[in-house]
């Protein structure tokens, strides 16, 4: 393709020559001559004008000097649209494998794609262009909505971990309720997501959820939220709208982080988190706060050294 008719793609503004042939995306230090090469960094542009790509996508601004360029507000955004015209074609054609085990009380949308050794309970619900990846499990009870993608091993349903103490033993709590998850989620390898004891544990739109994470029995995820891997939930967790959760970040039972906030990495959120928060530490608090103790700590350390 040629450079100008991927900048109209994009909403961008072309630098140097729009008739400039295309053949393909790059990585930086893979780049050779016809390749185009993204800049997500402004620490990475001086290495992109001096790679052998015949032209770049760049962030509003950039001084681009003599190499063809594609200038955007968000790099990052234009490369998710223009990747997709250079992958090869999918081959995750609208089907039913098999060797996919599926309730005969399942109900199955129009164009799902459901892989090898996939495991589908009684009453589950799925919709529309849906993919499940193989060797995925949803136990009996499980709502899936619309363009849902299930990666392998992922594990939908279980039963939420309910004890209760008794003459010396744990006495199981049965867990009745299920898991609905609703339109464009994308939950990653070996996920664990349990049903709610009652009730529903609910996953909402647009949210992604990272490999080898856990969500607990009845937790609350709002709409495009976005989970890195090995994150935990204890049980009845509430995220709002909108809220990203950095990696190996664990979460006490019942607390509510509200939307468009933060989660930094390792942070151990024990309490209520208010919106438009950015958080870090264990216990989680306001970052900067955290960021002020850590230096102190550090200063104090110095010190007696």
């Amino acid at each position: 393709m040629k450079l100008k008719e991927l900048a109209a793609l994009v909403s961008g503004k072309i630098s140097g020559n729009a008739e400039l042939e295309i053949k393909q995306v790059s990585p930086l230090l893979e780049a050779k001559s016809g390749d185009l090469v993204f800049v997500l960094d402004p620490s990475h542009l001086a290495a992109a004008l001096a790679s052998q790509a015949s032209a770049l996508v760049a962030y509003a601004g950039a001084a681009v000097k003599d190499k063809p360029a594609i200038l955007v507000k968000n790099p990052r955004l234009a490369m998710a649209q223009l990747l997709p015209l250079f992958a090869p074609k999918s081959n995750l054609e609208p089907g039913i494998h098999a060797s996919a085990v599926i309730a005969k009380s399942a109900r199955i949308g129009k164009r799902a794609r459901i892989s090898a050794f996939v495991f589908i309970g009684e009453n589950c619900e799925i919709g529309d262009d849906v993919v499940i990846h193989p060797s995925v499990t949803l136990y009996d009870g499980v709502k899936i909505g619309n363009r849902v993608i299930l990666h392998s091993g992922a594990r939908i349903g279980v039963d939420g971990f309910g004890f209760v103490p008794h003459a010396g033993k744990h006495v199981k709590i049965p867990q009745i309720g299920r898991v609905i998850i609703e339109d464009d989620v994308e939950v990653y390898a070996n996920v664990c997501i349990s049903r709610g004891t009652l009730g529903s544990t609910i996953i909402g739109a647009g949210t992604k959820i990272d490999n080898i994470s856990h969500i607990a029995h009845n937790c609350v995820i709002g709409k495009n939220c976005a989970i890195v891997s090995l994150v935990g939930f204890a049980g009845s967790v509430t995220l709002k709208d909108n809220v990203s959760v950095a990696g190996q970040a664990g979460f006490s039972g019942h607390v509510t982080v509200g939307e468009n906030s933060i989660v930094m990495a390792k942070a151990g959120v024990t309490k209520d988190i208010p919106a438009n928060s950015i958080v870090s530490g264990f216990p989680a608090q306001a970052h900067k706060k955290e960021m002020a103790l850590q230096a102190a700590l550090r200063l104090i350390a110095k010190k007696k050294r």
